[in-house]
């Protein structure tokens, strides 16, 4: 029998980065500001990295706190889109926690003792559904859908008709015209505008069940910024509480600390790069170039093309090729790259100190809202290349509502490069066509209209930088979580 002294709060997110990183940085607050016990599930390839997170939220002095964290990692499958067998373990690790029964870590063998007080509340990433369900039919814990991810893409959800299934409105590219409350009309292709191989299964597995765990949670935390698009959140909270449950708006969650690079020598690498390219071309003159850890054009000859035209105009670049999709250049473009001296690749990046770096100048993004939050606070602007999920509409309310990015639209592939209703252009989508667009970009970009997007994004970062002060609206929402527990 434990003692019960605090609350519990259990935390699963999938294995994916953008899905574990800031639900780390989560973590590290709630035991900050409450009598909190963490149990955090991870997998062994995320282990390390996970705990380097939460350790960047403590400083010295703080070691019990952490020590109110407990990282369990889980078993995983081989195929990293494969969440089966980790949410198998977590199904036993539950069911254990539920007994008042030890637990031990897949990653360090380390055997931990059962919590001090019985799970209060999970936070279930809302891709693990199986997960989800165990805790749900358990008596008096509460169970949060994790969402990581922009909420303006509920919009999709909130306009469905009761007879229609998600998977099939997610995936379609039929050129059916969509009516979302929170963006401007589109048809289905455009919130597809690069053709990319989600895995098998992904939407009736996935996606389709995302809309019925969100109905049926007892409420959603999402990294998401409220001000980020304050009206669309504002229908949100009101959504919900009409049901009686609660949206949490947590973000933008950014470590405190510093990003630790010390241990991976390729951070050496783009460390010197940068400060190398500070003074032969000054402030703000590299450009990042980054798909994520998942995403990545499928049409690389576009991507190929965008690096001619950068190479053309002798402007710095830092290519990562983290992503699990990502393809190697051609011979001809690899010998061009290396040929020229101001640019390099890496399948490694240290993403937070480089968009800190004062030779930093644009970021060409997916529009990835964990990458689209963290360049809005470090003040870099973006130009979004919007491949799937949440990406199309953050390029629209990036660069429309906000006008503080651009967004490239001669990259359009597949079906995705069909008519865009909101403005009836039909994109070219040839090679020639992504290098005129590229080229017209990067002038606007260094001119006045860049300087007045800088200027817009400069603003929203202020406003977004207060989330997390004594009375700011994050730090209230959270605080208001843990009473509700």
């Amino acid at each position: 029998m434990t003692i019960n002294a605090g609350k519990h709060v259990v935390m699963f997110p999938v294995h994916m980065w953008g899905h574990t990183r800031t639900l780390c940085t989560l973590a590290a607050r709630l035991v900050k500001l409450r009598e909190v016990t963490v149990t955090f599930f991870t997998v062994p390839t995320f282990y390390d990295r996970a705990q380097a997170e939460i350790a960047r939220e403590f400083g010295q002095g703080q070691d019990l706190l952490a020590s109110r964290i407990r990282l369990i990692a889980l078993d995983e499958a081989k195929d990293i889109h494969d969440t089966s067998v980790a949410e198998a373990a977590f199904e036993v690790a539950w069911e254990k926690l539920l007994g008042g029964q030890p637990l031990v870590c897949a990653k360090t063998e380390a055997q931990f003792d059962p919590a001090p007080a019985r799970p209060s509340a999970a936070v279930l990433d809302v891709f693990v559904s199986r997960a989800f369900a165990a805790v749900q039919r358990s008596d008096n814990v509460k169970a949060y859908v994790w969402f990581p991810g922009a909420t303006i893409a509920f919009g999709r959800i909130f306009a469905m008709s009761p007879d229609e299934n998600l998977a099939e409105v997610w995936m379609s590219t039929k050129g059916k015209l969509l009516k979302d409350p929170f963006v401007p009309p589109m048809y289905d292709y455009e919130y597809h505008p690069q053709d990319f191989p989600h895995p098998p299964g992904f939407a009736e597995n996935i996606i389709g069940k995302v809309s019925n765990m969100i109905q049926n949670a007892d409420g959603i935390i999402t990294f998401d910024a409220a001000d980020y698009a304050p009206e669309v959140s504002k229908q949100i909270r009101s959504y919900f509480a009409e049901t009686g449950r609660k949206i949490v708006y947590a973000g933008p969650l950014i470590p405190e600390g510093e990003e630790d690079t010390s241990k991976d020598p390729r951070s050496e690498k783009v460390s010197k790069f940068l400060d190398d390219k500070l003074a032969s071309h000054g402030e703000k003159s590299v450009i990042y170039i980054s798909f994520g850890s998942l995403f990545w054009p499928m049409d690389n000859a576009k991507l190929w093309a965008v690096l001619d035209v950068i190479m053309e105009r002798n402007i710095p670049f830092v290519l990562s090729c983290a992503a699990a999709f990502f393809m190697k250049p051609p011979a001809e473009m690899q010998g061009q790259i290396a040929q020229y001296p101001h640019g390099i690749m890496t399948d490694w990046v240290p993403q937070q100190a480089l968009l800190a770096h004062p030779a930093t100048g644009w970021y060409i993004s997916h529009g990835g809202h964990n990458s689209t939050l963290e360049t809005i606070m470090a003040g870099i602007p973006t130009i979004v290349w919007p491949i799937s999920a949440e990406q199309p509409l953050n390029a629209i309310h990036l660069s429309e509502t906000l006008d503080a990015a651009f967004e490239l639209i001669e990259v359009r592939h597949g079906a995705g490069a069909g008519k865009i209703y909101r403005n009836g252009r039909v994109p070219v989508a040839t090679v020639d066509a992504v290098k005129a667009e590229m080229r017209d970009v990067l002038e606007r970009a260094y001119g006045e209209e860049g300087a007045k997007k800088c200027a817009n994004l400069l603003s929203l970062r202020k406003t977004l930088q207060a989330a997390w002060l004594e009375n700011g609206v994050a730090r209230r929402e959270v605080e208001a979580f843990l009473n509700d527990i």
